[in-house]
């Protein structure tokens, strides 16, 4: 066990940085970074997916709160956005990781890499129609908010990769775009952790460390690492021009897509 405390140490500390620079939960590299993990420690392979999703929400439910409150402070988070997506997004999420635990997610992945590829398009080179109605309504707001969260339960993200790109869409400025999805994914992490508590297989808890289906050492060494580091993404992120962070992200939605493509053909 004293193998891996340095590795996920150093993983910490870069899941800390993304977060707070992107406004997303790490989760892009928490899961692969888990699952070459556990293959490490021997874990039975079928649990492995299950086991990387549920660890990653765990991980962000300690990462992300340093740095959305950095942005709070830098007043880049739309309260009105939060309280309309809140409830739909936390049900979903716990719902979401009952259903992961039912069925292969190969089709979904399918659909996030090309959402998230189509996604990056419009971030690049801001194909936005003319007469865009930026006016925020609560029910699409709702109906948003849980469809992400149920999308990020299966497969362990903090959902701000969809996020981001939307609250662009309608209307908000990159870094409040940021700041709202930085909230919002710490409420899609709790909720996930509380899901993978409640729903796993029981032969998980045939594992050493394992509750539920999050491997608490990993949680802990990664999360605890990641705390300071969250916070100085978000200084750093609210520091560079909009136009500028707008670009990075949309290069990293587009690796994150091909990666997914990748893995699920490949």
């Amino acid at each position: 066990m004293i193998e891996i405390f340095i590795p996920l140490m150093l993983l910490g500390i870069f899941a800390g940085l993304l977060s707070g620079f992107f406004g997303i939960g790490s989760g892009i590299i928490l899961v692969p970074a888990y699952i070459f993990l556990f293959n490490y420690l021997n874990f039975p392979p079928e649990f492995i997916p299950l086991l990387a999703t549920g660890s990653s929400m765990g991980t962000m439910a300690i990462t992300i709160p340093m740095a959305a409150y950095t942005h709070y402070q830098n007043k880049n988070i739309n309260l009105k956005i939060v309280k309309y997506m809140f409830s739909a997004a936390v049900v979903s999420t716990i719902f979401g990781r009952f259903i992961a635990t039912q069925i292969d997610s190969t089709s979904l992945q399918i659909i996030i890499a090309v959402s998230m590829l189509l996604a990056a398009i419009q971030l690049a080179f801001n194909f936005s129609p003319k007469n865009i109605n930026n006016a925020l309504n609560k029910y699409e707001l709702f109906f948003v908010g849980g469809f992400i969260a149920l999308i990020t339960s299966f497969v362990g993200i903090g959902g701000g990769i969809l996020m981001v790109p939307y609250f662009l869409f309608r209307g908000l400025k990159m870094h409040e775009a940021i700041g709202t999805s930085s909230l919002m994914g710490f409420f899609f992490a709790i909720s996930g952790l509380i899901g993978a508590f409640l729903f796993a297989p029981e032969k998980l808890k045939q594992i050493d460390y394992v509750y539920g289906s999050v491997f608490v050492p990993a949680i802990l060494i990664a999360g605890i690492s990641s705390i300071y580091f969250a916070r100085l993404g978000a200084k750093i992120s609210n520091k560079i021009e909009g136009n500028s962070l707008k670009i990075a992200f949309s290069f990293l939605v587009i690796l994150v897509a091909l990666r997914i493509i990748y893995i699920t053909f490949l």
